[in-house]
This record gives structure tokens, sequence and C-alpha cells, in this order.
């Protein structure tokens, strides 16, 4: 026991320690400096996630590469280890842009920070589990926290934001539930090493089949999945953009993480599932980049964007194997900066009333801003000199890698890169026209350093990843 804990749950146990302090202070506000310094309650708070991230992070780093613990419920690998460090990395990330949200509701920025630490730690628990208990545990933590981050906003709209996510949760939920009851009267277990040595010599059958296929389907749903995809448009719309960005980042790399272990073991056994994954990947990334086309709402077609990039690695993820997974993860890696990067200018020029349409994109004074916003967005097109382009060539490379009998499914994500480089170069070009390059470097108004810094900082790692791109991909490809 002692062990596990030491190998396994130090990142765990720090997160906890760091959810107490901020318990402790929030009962014991500095209220004698609040009349001097009306944010220090917003800037305490923020210092004690980042400094409690910190350690989580390298101590996750310095942690062993590959563990089992607790009787087989826990597994930690090479990539568990590196998508928990990323989940790291964006909470950092995120933290810095959530400065607007919290000084609008400083009374609670010790709440939100507990159920932001909250998030993290389930969805960290969720990565390593390995039996469908630990899962479920691990996956309700995060969703349960992730309710009340969404409805954080003042006003209507977040609090039904909110609501709609908690529904299509609690759907989700049922689904995977649903599905593994049916494993469990198959195998007698909810251990994963147990269930995929029973199903190794026995897995035929209708019923293994569904139950597969069901907790895909709950899992995919927290992806947006076409056709389960239509709360992503309303619960981003309603949301603040430090929360998109926390809700677009961490619960994707935890999904996928999921799903990445599930088909490598137990349910690695279903054909008829590999083909409903395939499907439902490409009627997604169609249904999302369709939508997006007509859309004059960025937020929304911000939304449209997480759900196509997540059915990609859907239909990369089908194919099941080492290669494929090695693609997913750095595609994975590729999207998170280029997104947050993308979220953190929106941040700057988000209305009070949390709407942000095309025509008033372009309404920064920082002309250095918008440039860092247009790299973003072509990046999550795909065009050269952004990482997006190599990760989108490793997807597509690892198809033709499996055979020619998926060379139809290359032409389409082609197809359905091509249409998605219209919705994102409209972003751009919202920005662009403002856009005069003698002013590049000028600034009437500056924004927050700490969301300037994420925006430049995620533009200028997801230019370099875009030159030089190869070492990356070799360490993703080694992780499997």
């Amino acid at each position: 026991m002692v062990n596990d804990l030491l190998n396994i749950f130090i990142p765990h146990i720090i997160l906890i320690l760091t959810i107490i302090f901020q318990m402790i202070f929030g009962v014991l506000k500095p209220h004698s400096l609040i009349f001097r310094y009306k944010d220090i309650n917003v800037r305490i708070s923020n210092l004690i996630s980042i400094i409690g991230l910190i350690f989580a992070l390298f101590s996750e780093i310095l942690s062993s590469g590959e563990y089992i613990g607790f009787n087989y419920s826990i597994l930690v690998t090479p990539d568990v280890k590196f998508l928990s460090i990323l989940v790291f990395l964006c909470g950092i990330s995120t933290i810095f842009l959530n400065t607007k949200l919290l000084n609008s509701n400083r009374q609670c920025c010790y709440k939100y920070h507990i159920l932001f630490l909250t998030a993290i730690l389930g969805g960290i628990c969720a990565l390593s589990s390995n039996d469908f208990l630990t899962l479920f545990v691990a996956l309700e933590t995060l969703s349960f926290a992730l309710y009340f981050l969404i409805s954080f906003a003042k006003g209507y709209n977040s609090k039904e934001a909110g609501f709609k996510y908690l529904v299509s949760n609690a759907v989700s939920m049922g689904f995977l539930l649903f599905g593994v009851s049916y494993l469990l009267g198959l195998s007698s277990s909810l251990n994963y090493t147990e269930m995929t040595q029973i199903f190794e010599t026995s897995h035929s059958g209708i019923i293994y089949t569904i139950s597969a296929i069901m907790i895909f389907v709950g899992l995919a749903m927290k992806l947006a999945v076409f056709p389960f995809a239509n709360w992503v448009i309303d619960v981003y719309n309603g949301s603040e953009t430090s929360i998109i960005a926390f809700l677009s980042t961490v619960p994707k790399i935890v999904v996928i993480g999921v799903i990445i272990r599930l088909l490598n073991g137990v349910l690695g056994y279903s054909v008829e599932l590999n083909t409903v994954i395939l499907l439902m990947g490409i009627l997604t990334a169609f249904w999302a980049n369709i939508y997006a086309l007509k859309e004059n709402n960025v937020k929304k077609i911000l939304a449209c964007s997480s759900s196509a990039n997540a059915s990609y690695m859907l239909v990369i993820m089908a194919i099941t194997s080492d290669f494929s997974c090695a693609a997913v993860v750095f595609y994975i890696l590729c999207y998170v900066l280029m997104n947050i990067g993308a979220l953190a200018y929106l941040n700057i020029v988000e209305k009070t009333d949390g709407q942000l349409f095309l025509d008033n994109l372009g309404i920064s004074n920082n002309k250095l801003y918008s440039l860092c916003f247009i790299i973003c967005v072509l990046g999550l097109a795909g065009l050269p000199v952004t990482s997006g382009f190599p990760s989108k060539i490793f997807l597509v490379y690892s198809l033709i890698q499996s055979g020619l009998i998926f060379l139809p499914v290359v032409f389409i994500l082609l197809l359905l890169f091509t249409i998605a480089l219209y919705y994102y170069i409209k972003l751009a070009r919202a920005v662009l026209i403002p856009l005069k390059l003698k002013q590049l470097f000028s600034s009437k108004t500056r924004a927050n350093t700490a969301v300037e810094l994420v925006l430049v900082l995620m533009t200028i790692i997801t230019v370099l990843i875009g030159v030089m791109p190869f070492n990356l991909i070799a360490r993703s490809i080694v992780l499997f």
C-alpha cells in the first residue's frame, strides 16, 4: 500500500492538499486587505493552484514510467503518464485565463479553484484507471466539477449551459453503465486485465458486441460525437472562454486516453465496434464542418471545431494499432496548444455578455494578438509552418500504413480537412480585415499579462512544432 502511494498517488496527494489549502484560505479570507486590494483573493487562489499544479506536474514527471497497484485497479504506462502531464499543463494554462471570470465573482474564487482542481484530479484518476468502477468514480468526479464550472459565470446562459451538460452527461453515463453491466455478466469482473484475458479466448457473441458499442457511445458522447453532439453548441455558447479552454482540452484528453486503453484491451475484440467508430467519426466530422460553415457565432464555430477534431481522432483509433495511437497522441498535443492559444485571444476580446460574433472578432488594439490568433486558427486548419500540418499528415499517414483498404477513408479525411479550411479562414479573415501590418506592434491598450503570455507562448510552440515536429513524433511512437 505504501509503495502504491509513493509510486502512483504523489500527484493526487499534492492536488488533494492544494484543495485543502484552497478551503482554508476560503474560510480565512484576508478581509482587511480586500478594501485596499480588491483582487487579492483572486491572486492568492490563482497562486495556490498554480503552485500545487507545478508540484504535481514535476512529481508526475519524476514518477516511475510503468506501475500497477491497488490490486490491479490502477495502471500507469508511459502514454498515461504523458497524457497526465498534458492535463497538468492545460490546467496551468487555463488558470491564467480565468482572471476576467473571477474578478466578476471575487467572493467565490476559492470555490472555483476547489472545483477546478477536483476536475483535474478526476481526470488523471480516469486516465490511470484499470477497472470500470475506478473509471466511473473518476469520470463522475470530473463531470460533477464541470457542472458548476460551466455555470460559474453570471447570467442565465451559463446556468442553461451547465444544466444541458448535466443532462447529456447523465445520458452518457447511462450508456456506459449499461454496457459495463453486460461485460460484468460475461466475465464476472470489472478489471480490465482480467476481462481482457477472458475475452482473448472467448469474445464472439452479440452480447459482447452490444456492450462494447454501448460503452463506446457513453464515452463518445463526452466528445460530442454525432448524433449526440447538439449539446456542445449550446454549452460552448453559454460558457465563459476560460471555461471553454478547460472544457475543450482536459475532458477530451481524458476520454481519448480512456478509449485508447479500452480499444487496446477489453473492447479490442469486436470488428463491429471498429466499424461503428469509423462511421460515427466520419458522420460527426461532416456534421460539425457543415454546421460551422453557416455560423457567425465564434464560440459555436469553435464548438464545431472541437467536435470535428475529436472525430478525426476517432477515425484513426478505429484502426487500433500502436502507430495509430501514436498519431492520435501527437494530434491531441498539437490541438490542445492551438486551441488554448485561440481561446486566449477570445478571452481578450470577449464582451461582458459573453457573446462573440465574427463582426467584432478583430477589435483588439494590439495587432500582435490578432496575428497570434490567426496563426493558431490556421494551425487548426492544418496549414504548413504550424503544428496542425504535421499532426494531420501523421493521421493520414497512419491510415495509409494500415493498408489499401483504408484508402477511401484517406480521401474522405482530405475532403473533410478541405471543408473545415473554409470556416477557419473565415475566422482568420474576420481578424485580418482590420489588421494593418504597419501597426503590427502598436498597442493602445494591453491585455492581462498572464493572458498575453499564454497567447504568445502557445503561438510560438505551435510554430516550433510545425517547423521541427520529428522529435515529438518519434517520442509519441515510443510511448506505444
